[in-house]
């Protein structure tokens, strides 16, 4: 699984411009997480498009049905300004935090969207439109089962690693001790040489975003390196490695201890 789409830009036509529409090629291209078995308290779904996409009224063509098929109201947060990357070709999709997050009038009132043992259809219509302000070429449906919410933080300590052989360009291979956000995979785990500076390679995802795989662009020495891992990243609820997004309405956040990067030292094995 390649995340180039993340951090590739492509033009955006001019506000306002319009094309023909008779054959319609926009599709949805990914959707994250790619689980089919999600917490209940699950945050984000990131929705990729294979073009940039206008921005206006997205949600309109977002909806989310329950096991009896009927759409469910007030799941998502409605921004004003949505939540686009700069190519405007990934849409990051809330579930509106005063429901997810417990104690919140939001939670009282209505509960979580998502309940634990049932089944759910995301569905993004094809009345979405494009840059070009034409239609998606086809509805795309994501379908999925949840479990009893995560309410706890990942655990570096707890990640096992496959180290590669020296003199290759074999990845470092990290099983994660549960399912992280796929933006904080690719933004939060670092490989650091010695002297403290990245080293350049490319990142993959696998097994529901729950292994992380580094391929380096230069072959391996054997001298030690460090995986730093981001106290920000975040797992598919929202807890991370320094806080849990649950937190007790009554607990004092400053009584957390802040962290620090997490340094995970390892050799390449002898060729």
């Amino acid at each position: 699984m390649r995340l180039t789409s993340i951090i590739t830009l492509a033009a955006i036509p001019a506000a306002g411009s319009t094309h023909a529409c008779e054959t319609p090629d926009t599709i949805v291209s990914d959707v994250y997480p790619t689980s089919t078995n999600l917490p209940e308290n699950l945050l984000r779904f990131y929705i990729y498009f294979s073009s940039p996409m206008g921005q206006d009224d997205i949600l309109s063509s977002i909806t989310l049905l329950d096991g009896d098929g009927a759409e469910l109201d007030g799941v998502f947060l409605s921004n004003r300004f949505n939540l686009w990357s700069p190519d405007r070709k990934r849409l990051t999709l809330l579930l509106d935090p005063g429901r997810v997050k417990t104690g919140l009038v939001a939670n009282q009132a209505m509960g979580r969207a998502l309940v634990a043992g049932q089944t759910y259809q995301l569905r993004i219509a094809d009345t979405a439109l494009d840059a070009k302000n034409c239609q998606l070429s086809a509805s795309h449906f994501v379908s999925f089962e949840t479990k009893v919410a995560d309410v706890s933080s990942p655990e570096p300590e707890n990640w096992g690693l496959t180290i590669p052989q020296s003199g290759t360009r074999a990845p470092l291979t990290v099983t994660l001790d549960g399912a992280i956000d796929h933006l904080s995979l690719a933004y939060r785990l670092r490989i650091l040489k010695p002297d403290g500076t990245n080293v350049h390679g490319r990142i993959a995802l696998d097994s529901f975003e729950t292994v992380w795989r580094f391929t380096p662009r230069e072959p391996w020495d054997q001298k030690i390196y460090q995986l730093s891992v981001d106290p920000l990243l975040e797992d598919l609820a929202g807890n991370r490695i320094d806080a849990v997004f649950d937190l007790d309405l009554g607990s004092s956040a400053s009584s957390m201890t802040p962290s620090t990067h997490r340094l995970v030292p390892f050799i390449p094995s002898p060729s």
